[in-house]
């Protein structure tokens, strides 16, 4: 801090010890304790400041706890979506499903989504908490409140499911970062794999990344450096080899709806078949009754 000419504010400054998921010691400094930070310009040594070491740390907008589990963030992201949901109800009413899928989008999914590229570490209990706060969105657009199946009616609305928002994150930072539109430090975290020996020039794919088996630590499995190969890889070639950063986006979406709902029937085929059914039902009924009249 002193070669920035800083000094430490307490009141801003926040003090986080991070350590190893499966390390269960207690805090080096201690929960109740102070670091003194002091800091000089021109050295001369100014005020002091004691700073108390926190369980949680705040990050433009992130909660970040010692073990980076993230489970008070993706909390924290339930509880204000849940909070906006029910605000929303009490007007959903006097809505149109237009603006009540315009309001999802501009209230919960943007909160969803924000800084989601840190929650590929999460294990599948919180991913199913927090896409549970996305069927609830979806009930609030459809006007359903029971506990039925949601995923038809977020296939016709065009929502990628949460490990699919996810997973578009990464992909469209690997974008940039294999085709030169971001910082030098992120961009160096990423390098292209190199041709394998013996193998024809038009057989060689260009647009894969070198994985990084540096370390086998869960926590850093979760790092964009080690996870940008791995979901980049796992793209059709066509999709990788798409230098305009607005068309893989909007190609790479398509791949990800297509691949999270290949699986589910569409919903206007559903519905027509009930439409037919209930009109037959209709039609014998009334041939029913008139012929019983006419007997």
């Amino acid at each position: 801090m002193a070669s920035s000419f800083l000094k430490p504010n307490p009141s801003k400054t926040e003090l986080l010890f991070i350590s190893h998921r499966s390390d269960n010691s207690p805090n080096p400094v201690g929960p109740k304790s102070s670091v003194q930070l002091s800091s000089s310009i021109n050295a001369v040594p100014t005020t002091a400041a004691q700073i108390v070491p926190k369980d949680l740390a705040k990050n433009l907008g992130v909660l970040f706890d010692e073990k980076l589990t993230l489970k008070p963030n993706v909390s924290t992201i339930i509880r204000s979506c849940n909070f906006k949901l029910v605000s929303l109800r009490r007007i959903g009413n006097k809505l149109s499903k237009h603006q009540k899928t315009q309001l999802v989008h501009t209230l919960i999914q943007s909160r969803l989504d924000y800084c989601n590229g840190l929650l590929t570490g999460l294990n599948k209990d919180d991913i199913a908490r927090l896409q549970k706060v996305q069927n609830s969105a979806v009930r609030f657009i459809y006007n359903r409140r029971e506990r039925r199946g949601v995923t038809q009616l977020r296939k016709q609305l065009h929502f990628l499911p949460i490990e699919a928002r996810i997973k578009f994150k990464i992909c469209a930072m690997a974008h940039k970062c294999v085709y030169g539109t971001t910082p030098q430090y992120l961009s160096d975290l990423v390098m292209r794999r190199p041709p394998k020996p013996n193998t024809p020039r038009q057989n060689e794919d260009a647009t894969q990344l070198a994985f990084d088996h540096s370390t086998n630590l869960p926590s850093t499995k979760a790092a964009f450096k080690a996870l940008a190969p791995l979901h980049w890889n796992s793209l059709p070639r066509q999709l990788r080899e798409l230098d305009c950063e607005e068309s893989f986006k909007s190609r790479l979406k398509t791949h990800l709806f297509d691949e999270s709902y290949a699986n589910v029937p569409s919903m206007t085929k559903s519905k027509k078949q009930k439409k037919r059914t209930t009109g037959i039902k209709r039609s014998g009924s009334t041939l029913s009754r008139a012929g019983g009249a006419g007997i």
